[in-house]
Parts: structure tokens; C-alpha cells; sequence
């Protein structure tokens, strides 16, 4: 009797588990730019740590512990978004486009506190030659909860990233 009550417990529960409803939902950096900038007139070449290249959008859930959603995803490639973001904002400054960009994104994620991090690190060469060096970094405090949350923090982020960079390369010039 014992062992027909656990089988039809593990039924029922297996039966709970699969009538769950799964979000597939996809999350877009890139959705309010203007399709100019998806035709990148820079050479930019993005790197990202390797926990960030799956595809699901990463929340760090203790100091070392990072996890990627499987059902939280980018819509498309995050390289080429944060590409795209970086493309617009050079373009705005009008910054010369002769340059080998090459980007290190280290951080770009959320935390369980509600925390969001983006890090880094932009080496720009002309003619083979080091031109520009600079790490950027934006840490801030999610308004609220959730992945959609998350996403338009991130997009904050790496929008006043690009904007500070673009106009550090402006003024090198």
C-alpha cells in the first residue's frame, strides 16, 4: 500500500510540475535605436566574460556565484546590442571612424539584492598603434523587481557608458 500512496504522490507532483506555465520571454537593448545605427560605420569588436555568452541574462547570486537564465534570454547576440549602443553614441559625437575599438565586458548583470553591474574596458587603437585606454564601470539599485526591471537598468547603464566613452574618444581628438 505504502509503495502504490508513493507513486501516485510522485505522479501527482510530476503532473503539478509539467502544468506550470514556463515564460520564454525575450529581453531587447536595442529595441528604441534607430536602424542607422545597426549599420556600424566603427570597428568594434566586443569580448564578454564567458558566463555572460549563453544567451540568458546572468544574475549573480552570491559573491561567487553567477547563474544565466534558461527562460529569461536576449533577444538577439548582447555583443552585437551593446555593439549597436556604442555604434550610436560614437556617431552622435561624431567621433572619427579610422579606429580599431576593441571591448572587454566583464560585468553585466544583476544580484539578488537587486543590485545591477556592467564593467569594462575599451582599448581603441589607430594605425596599429595605442590610442585610447579606459576602464568604465555603473553600479545601481534596480526600481523594482524582476527581469524586465533588470533589463531596463542594464539598458540605463550601458547607454551612459557608450554616451561617457564616445565623448572621451571626442576629446582626444
Amino acid at each position: 500500500m505504502k509503495k502504490l500512496t508513493a507513486c501516485v504522490v510522485s505522479c501527482l507532483f510530476l503532473l503539478g510540475c509539467t502544468s506550470q506555465e514556463i515564460s520564454y520571454d525575450r529581453y531587447s537593448l536595442v529595441e528604441d535605436v534607430s536602424s542607422q545605427s545597426f549599420n556600424s560605420q566603427y570597428d568594434i569588436a566586443v569580448d564578454l566574460f564567458s558566463t555572460l555568452e549563453d544567451g540568458g541574462i546572468v544574475l549573480k547570486t552570491t559573491d561567487v556565484t553567477l547563474r544565466a537564465a534558461n527562460h529569461h534570454r536576449w533577444a538577439s547576440d548582447l555583443k552585437s546590442q551593446i555593439a549597436v549602443i556604442l555604434n550610436k553614441h560614437l556617431s552622435e559625437y561624431q567621433v572619427r571612424n579610422d579606429l580599431d575599438i576593441d571591448i572587454s565586458v566583464s560585468k553585466f548583470y544583476g544580484a539578488v539584492d537587486g543590485n545591477v553591474y556592467i564593467d569594462l574596458f575599451a582599448d581603441v587603437k589607430l594605425d596599429d598603434r595605442q590610442y585610447f585606454q579606459q576602464s568604465y564601470s555603473f553600479t545601481s539599485k534596480q526600481e523594482e523587481d524582476g527581469y524586465a526591471s533588470l533589463v531596463k537598468e542594464l539598458k540605463r547603464g550601458i547607454n551612459s557608458i557608450g554616451n561617457k566613452f564616445a565623448q572621451d574618444l571626442s576629446l582626444k581628438e
